[in-house]
């Protein structure tokens, strides 16, 4: 008769103890599940701008220029043409912040024209003013 008793208290023990990591595992894969991400829209915008130059120098600092400003993805600028292609993301910059940086660098643009001082501390080979 004891050990009927003994076996069924370990049964009770072991139905017990499994219920409780059942229980715990549930709780742990509820507590676990994340909330799916929510997606934002994308803001990334193509534009372009007039920005004087005529050199591979100038080509190399306005894309540069233009790639540094937050926000902007890619710039390549067209010397033929002195346009530069942006890719940027309108909810962390404008083209009026990125002409404003292009003009700090030396290079006007059909916005911002580039402070005397900083075009004429270009390169001889940079300069485009007449």
């Amino acid at each position: 008769m004891k050990q009927f008793i003994y076996l069924m208290i370990s049964v009770a023990m072991i139905v017990t103890v499994n219920a409780c990591s059942k229980t715990t595992s549930d709780k742990k894969a509820e507590t676990s599940t994340e909330a799916p991400a929510t997606e934002t829209e994308s803001t990334i915008t193509h534009a372009h701008l007039a920005v004087n130059g005529s050199c591979e120098m100038c080509k190399e600092r306005i894309e540069s220029t233009a790639k540094a400003v937050e926000g902007v993805a890619g710039a390549e600028w067209d010397d033929e043409e002195q346009q530069l292609h942006l890719n940027f993301d309108t909810a962390e910059t404008s083209l009026e912040t990125i002409s404003k940086a292009l003009a700090q660098a030396g290079h006007d643009t059909e916005f911002d024209k580039a402070p005397d001082e900083v075009y004429n501390a270009l390169p001889a080979c940079c300069k485009y003013r007449k």
